[in-house]
């Protein structure tokens, strides 16, 4: 008997809703417990713990503005900390015109 070829075409959206809708069961059917074995087994995800993160800092997102020189030299020479007094005085601005 001679082996038959069968072709069927499908649209680029028709394959996306396929591979979605198989990825999406094939994870709903897992329980918690193959989550977490999966997760443990994956060499490119190793677990972290205490002594991993021990010495990481929270870092403050650099924010980048401009400050007219005068003021900005003003600051500087008036306190160490200046950027923390720049950040001061605006919070309290805003905080003071909070309904307007």
């Amino acid at each position: 008997m001679k082996e038959q070829n069968i072709y069927v075409e499908y649209s680029r959206s028709e394959i996306d809703a396929k591979s979605d809708e198989k990825e999406w069961s094939r994870f709903d059917a897992l329980t918690d417990a193959e989550i977490d074995a999966a997760a443990a087994s994956d060499e490119n995800d190793p677990k972290t713990d205490a002594v991993f993160w021990k010495d990481a800092t929270v870092a403050m997102p650099e924010n980048i503005i401009t400050i007219d020189q005068d003021l900005l030299a003003w600051f500087k020479a008036h306190a160490p900390d200046y950027e923390t007094q720049i950040n001061r005085i605006l919070r309290a601005y805003v905080e003071g015109n909070a309904d307007t």
